[in-house]
């Protein structure tokens, strides 16, 4: 799999050393690439036009839910419907429209809770990184 992770703004101090950690991890299995963005009105439209051929995960507190083993089946359904790329979008102070959600091929939640787009960052590579690092056959301590 490749992950493309689009953040609105730039990471700083605790959160950039974490996710630039969780990032380097996941290089040992699969590739990851960080994009930040600059928050405006014409954000959704860079972060749709630059996923394009993508599939486009919208991460968003109204989401679906997935347990960790939920989402490496989505994944694994995924490849094997010929799909290798996943564009994760990460919204700024206000989130994302319904109209960009609607936009994206699926709105996932990293729980119910609303995270600053720093947190938010560094729990989806940490969950990119569980689950490449699962896939290439390390064990996972709830199996």
């Amino acid at each position: 799999m490749i992950h493309r992770v689009y953040s609105v703004g730039r990471p700083s101090g605790w959160s950039k050393e974490a996710g630039d950690e969780y990032c380097k991890r996941i290089s040992r299995f699969a590739k990851v690439e960080s994009h930040f963005l600059k928050e405006g009105p014409m954000v959704e439209k860079e972060m749709l036009e630059k996923s394009q051929g993508w599939w486009s995960i919208c991460l968003d507190p109204s989401g679906v839910g997935l347990s960790t083993e939920d989402w490496r089946k989505e994944w694994e359904k995924l490849e094997r419907g010929g799909r290798t790329g996943l564009a994760w979008m990460i919204g700024g102070t206000d989130g994302f429209s319904e109209d960009f959600r609607k936009s994206c091929d699926s709105v996932r939640s990293l729980g119910p809770q609303t995270l600053s787009h720093d947190l938010a960052r560094v729990v989806l590579v940490e969950q990119i990184y569980r689950l490449e690092s699962w896939r290439a056959g390390h064990p996972y301590h709830r199996k």
